[in-house]
This record gives C-alpha cells, structure tokens and sequence, in this order.
C-alpha cells in the first residue's frame, strides 16, 4: 500500500509535501485530503477539488488570500475597502457562512459572525490549499454548504534551510519575513515569523450608514504580525505526533460612525497523533483551539470598545479501515465547542454540537463509488443527519464521468440570534440539497473539467437592510457551471476558469446580493532561464449589492502583472503590477479598490 493512502486525515505529513501539483502531461497528482479526511490523489475525488501549491503562490506573487482566490472556479470575493477589511467569500453562490474554512485540520471562523477573517489569514505562513467544492455537512458538520477550503502551513523536510523576503509597494505597503525549516523521517521542524503593513487608500465613499451621514476622507490602513510552527516526530513503529499553530495579530482601519478601527487576533493551534494498531487499520485522534478576538472603536474616543472573542473548540477522533488498497471504510467521532465572550450582552454564550461519520470509498473496476452518512447533535436545535452519494465511471483513460447528490445544513450564528437590536431569534438552520453531474479528462498537454449543479436552500438566512434583521428566505436556488483547464500552451504554463451562476431568492425572484452571474480567470506564466513572466486576467459581470435589487454594482475587469529574475541560486528579484489598467471598479458598492500598483520582492533562500 503507498504511504500516502496509509497517512490520516487531518494533516497528512510527508505526503502533502512531496506531491506534485496539478500539470497537465504528468503521471502524478497531488494527494489531498479534505474531500473525503482519507488520502487519495485529486484526480480520484469524486467532488469538485482545486489544489494550490506553495510553488503556484510563489509564482503568482499574490499578496493575501483574497487575491489568490478570486476568480477561481466557483469562487467570489469581495472586499470591503482597502487591505486588511472585512473580506467575504461566496462559494458556489452560498453565503460567506456556508464554507467550512480549516488551517491544519483546525475550524476557523468567529462564532459570533459567523465567518472567516480571511483578510487576517497570512498568505505567508500558508504551505497549499485544498478547496472542495460541494455539500460537506456529513464530515464537516455546520457551514459546509457550498464546500471546504483547508489551509496547511508551511512544513520542515530535507536539509535546514533558513529564508528572508523583503517587499515594499504602492500606498506605503510592505513586508518582512523569515523562516527556518528542515526535517527528515523521524522528525520535523518548521518556524515562520512576518510583518506586512499598508498605509492603505480611503476605504469608503460618502454615503449613508445606519440612517446616518458618512463621511471619512482618510487613508485606512493595517498592520499583521503573524507566525506559525510545526514540529512532528514519528516513531520507530510509525506511530506520528504532531503540534501546528498559527497566530496573527495587528489592527486594520476602515470607515464607520460607530467603529473605525479594530485591533485582532487569530489563532489556530492543533495537535495530532496518528497509529497503526493493526495492518489495514489507521487511527487518528486530533484536539484543537481557534480562537477570533477582535476589539472594535472609533478613534474619535478609544476608550469605548466593543469586544467580539469567540473560541472553538474541537475534538475529533477516526478510524479508517482499509479493506484493499481502493476500498476504506472511514468512522468517527466529532466535537465542536463554540464560545464567545463580549461587552455586548448575547442571551446565550456558548453551544456544542456531537457528530459520528461513517464513508465508504471504493474503486471496482471503471466504477467509483463514495457514500457517508453522518447524524449530528446541536444541543440548541436538535438532531440533522446529512449525507452524500457518488458515482464515477471511466469511460477510457483520460475520461470520467461523475453524479452527485448530497445534504447539508448550517445553524444561525449567534449574531443572527442574539445580537441586541439586530438579531432574529426565531430564525432556523439552513438546509440544503445538491445534485451534481461533472465529466473530466485530459487530451494531450491539457486537463479539463465541466461540473453542472442545483443547489437548493430552504431558510436560507439574508440580512434585511430594510429592517436591520437577518431573515430566513422561504427558498433559495442555486444553478451553476463551472469549468476548468490547465496545461501547457505554446509554452506557457496556463490555467482558467470559468464559472457561471444563477443565484436566485424564489420567493421574490431577486437575485441573491453580491454575487456575479459570469466569472472568468485566466492565469498564464513562463520561465524564460533566469526570467519568468505571468499575467492574471480576472472579469466578472455586474451584480447588485442588496436583496431588493436595488443597489446596482457594475461589473470590472483587471489585469494583473509579474515578471521574476533569479539574481543567483539563492537570491530572486520578483515585480508585479496589480490592476495593470487601472480600472476603477467595485466589488461592493460605496467601496473603493486599489489603482494601479507596482510591488517590488527580494527573496532569498539558502541551500536552492
């Protein structure tokens, strides 16, 4: 059996490493985990998987999570004002809280929200990612409505090896970092430190908050210290522990009449055993603590705070049992255990939720078959079983055929509940139902894949700017398409996505706010010996930015720019230029963007 497949969920060590990226024209995919907890390569998943390489952040110079997503498929971002403010991702057209966002197999997310930071997330720190798209709930629980976006952080192999970077750019923007790592079959170590900062531009146009006048023509700016470390040992009878944690620490500026500035933490810290009790039997037992702290105040009097800490806590513990080398049947056991603490007075403070999973993953002959069941226990709104089924066939070597159809559900947050003024306390979960048919393959030095879906949400919940409450809409539908195609043209290595939605409220007919119906990316880069060179393409069509439809947002499209020049073996000269065109555009309305904007790294790497 490889080793890949005999390695745990969660944080899957070497393997993760040593996989190649997605590259048209080569025998190998990478190993992933987050579509099913049990290693497998990408092109075996039966779901919707986009996998990002530390190599492919490299080359696209992206300065935060926002950027390197945006426009991928079944991907939306939108940022509300400059670096470092409120970032929101729509996944497949669900709302910012139907993602299940994990770092090293931790739940992230602040538990009064109800979302992810992502603006707080240090690309830096960041090893790869693994989106899987699509209904999760029977091995994620809550949120996993339109999927599940995993990030590892860096990990230690081979030799030690240490590195700097330096970055400066437009708006008083720059970054420092360092890192030291190495490691070998027994043990590992990987230890990051970094600091980017941004004096920023105006976050927000004149406009009307709350009923009131808003008016603050100032440059918003950031500041993030982040670190992460990893360190591993696995054991003479191939038993693995392993510890990862990740913080990040700073404030951010924008534009409010009641807060204009927050000092943050975020904070995800793991441990993770892993044994062999018995040939064909993997264990892995794993316990961790995210926490979301965020003060809020207006600069005008720093003395008046809002405090916002939330804390998860989660606990898991599986079991995979390999009946072959393509045929594992997974059970476990989940814990989540959500906290929060503030100034402002919520009627309830804390809730869990208790869930066991059982997966069958097996191949026989052109058919793949994948099946879950998982009943969960939220001690607030009772018990919900979800599930998934799936279905692939080969129809010859380079082409598969897949079907789909999965449940998932997500509970209100406890601001949906309980913030005072603002809140619905008669709101119900979310539930969900998708059905998914895809085809993939690959022709020659290009891989393409084509998935079409129905999503269909009950109580969707949509905040009513009309009366400040959040809402469960009757029914939601979600129609979409997306396709993908990597490989290598005339030399270039070369990817795009495209992605196409119908988001619709069906008991008015409005579409869901914040989304664009049309979405393209295209990425292409090249090394020319010491040079390399790449471009980014991002378009998407108009949207509006309110339920009534009321609020028009036109739709934009950007360039971006970047070249590389290897000084020596361990020292690189990197430039980019974002928005080459310098359009001026939206992505919420009254929200301004970055211009034109020239960024400058030198990085340095030793034993390369």
């Amino acid at each position: 059996m490889h080793p890949c497949f005999r390695t745990l969920p969660g944080l899957v060590a070497g393997c993760l490493v040593s996989a190649a990226p997605v590259q048209a024209g080569t025998a190998q995919a990478p190993i992933i985990v987050t579509a099913t907890r049990v290693a497998q390569t990408a092109d075996e998943a039966l779901s919707a998987v986009t996998v990002i390489t530390r190599a492919q952040i490299e080359r696209s110079q992206a300065a935060s999570l926002s950027e390197l997503l945006q426009g991928m498929a079944g991907i939306e971002t939108v940022t509300q004002g400059t670096g470092g403010n409120l970032t929101s991702f729509y996944l497949r057209g669900t709302n910012p809280g139907d993602v299940t966002v994990l770092v090293d197999g931790i739940r992230m997310g602040s538990v009064t929200a109800g979302t992810v930071a992502w603006e707080f997330l240090p690309l830096t720190q960041v090893e790869r990612i693994e989106i899987s798209r699509g209904p999760h709930s029977a091995l994620y629980g809550s949120e996993a409505i339109g999927g599940v976006i995993q990030i590892f952080t860096r990990r230690g192999e081979g030799p030690f090896r240490y590195g700097t970077s330096i970055t400066g750019g437009r708006y008083n923007t720059g970054e420092v970092a360092a890192d030291l790592s190495g490691g070998s079959n027994a043990q590992w170590i990987s230890a990051r430190l970094a600091h980017n900062w941004t004096g920023g531009f105006n976050a927000r146009q004149p406009t009307v908050e709350f009923g009131t006048p808003l008016d603050e023509p100032d440059n918003d700016g950031n500041d993030n210290t982040s670190a992460s470390l990893q360190l591993g040992h696995r054991f003479a009878n191939g038993s693995e522990i392993e510890f990862h944690g990740l913080h990040a620490a700073g404030y951010t500026e924008y534009d409010g009449n009641y807060s204009n500035e927050d000092d943050f933490v975020q904070q995800a810290i793991g441990l993770t055993l892993r044994a062999t009790p018995l040939d064909g039997w993997d264990l892995t037992t794993s316990a961790g603590r995210s926490i979301d702290w965020r003060n809020s105040f207006l600069t005008s009097n720093p003395g008046v705070h809002d405090k916002f800490n939330t804390e998860r806590r989660t606990f898991s513990l599986q079991n995979d049992f390999f009946l072959t080398d393509d045929n594992v049947i997974s059970a476990g056991f989940d814990l989540h255990d959500d906290r929060v603490d503030s100034t402002t007075p919520y009627n309830e403070t804390s809730r869990k939720t208790k869930a066991l999973f059982v997966q069958y993953r097996g191949e026989q002959g052109r058919q793949s078959l994948l099946a879950r069941l998982s009943p969960l226990h939220d001690e607030q709104f009772g018990n919900y079983t979800t599930g998934n089924i799936a279905w692939g066939y080969q129809l010859r070597e380079n082409t598969r055929l897949m079907a789909s159809y999965g449940t998932a559900f997500k509970a209100p947050t406890f601001n949906d509940l309980y913030y005072p003024g603002f809140s619905n306390p008669n709101l119900q979960p979310e539930e969900s139902d998708t059905v998914e048919v895809g085809v993939s393959g690959q022709e020659g030095a290009i891989a393409w894949d084509v998935r079409a879906y129905h999503i269909r949400i009950d109580n969707l919940i949509v905040f009513d700017p009309s009366t400040s409450l959040p809402g469960n809409v009757n029914k939601a539908k979600i129609d979409g398409l997306e396709a993908t195609l990597s490989g290598n043209l005339l030399g270039w290595d070369t990817s795009a996505a495209v992605t196409l939605l119908d988001p619709t409220d069906d008991s008015t007919g409005n579409t869901l706010p914040r989304r664009a119906k049309r979405s393209l990316r295209i990425d292409v880069d090249r090394q020319f010996d010491k040079a390399g060179a790449g471009a980014t393409l991002i378009a998407q069509s108009d949207r509006f930015d309110d339920s009534g439809n009321t609020v028009h947002v036109a739709g934009f499209g950007i360039l971006n720019l970047r070249a590389s020049w290897k000084l020596d073996r361990s020292l690189t000269l990197q430039g980019r230029v974002d928005n080459a065109l310098d359009k001026d555009y939206e992505t919420v309305a009254t929200y301004n963007t970055a211009g034109r904007s020239l960024f400058v790294t030198l990085h340095y790497e030793s034993g390369t």
